[in-house]
């Protein structure tokens, strides 16, 4: 059975800006392209991917790398959904996502 998707609001956000931030246009549409290819491969093996490391507490919260690009889409499994919580740049402020999981 596959699971609902759910995108936090601002992970949304942050993926545009992403998107946007490649100054040629194509580059930024095979950003979309990777990552939505991405949560497909979450979608049809959500726990494949190792748990955050350093996260210890529930949910388990999991990253799958975005392939040809710096990015990782963070997300969690519920009974119900899959939650995806931030698309993440590597280099960036990490585990500024944190404060979206919902316990």
């Amino acid at each position: 059975m596959t699971l609902a998707q759910r995108e936090h609001p601002e992970a949304r956000a942050e993926l545009r800006v992403g998107a946007n931030w490649y100054e040629d246009p194509a580059t930024g549409q095979e950003l979309l392209d990777a990552t939505l290819q991405a949560r497909r491969s979450i979608d049809e093996m959500p726990g494949a991917w190792p748990p955050i490391r350093g996260w210890d507490r529930e949910p388990v919260v999991r990253r799958k790398g975005v392939i040809g690009f710096p990015y990782g889409v963070i997300y969690y499994v519920t009974v119900s959904e899959i939650v995806i919580v931030a698309y993440a740049h590597e280099k960036r402020r990490p585990g500024y996502w944190k404060h979206r999981i919902e316990a």
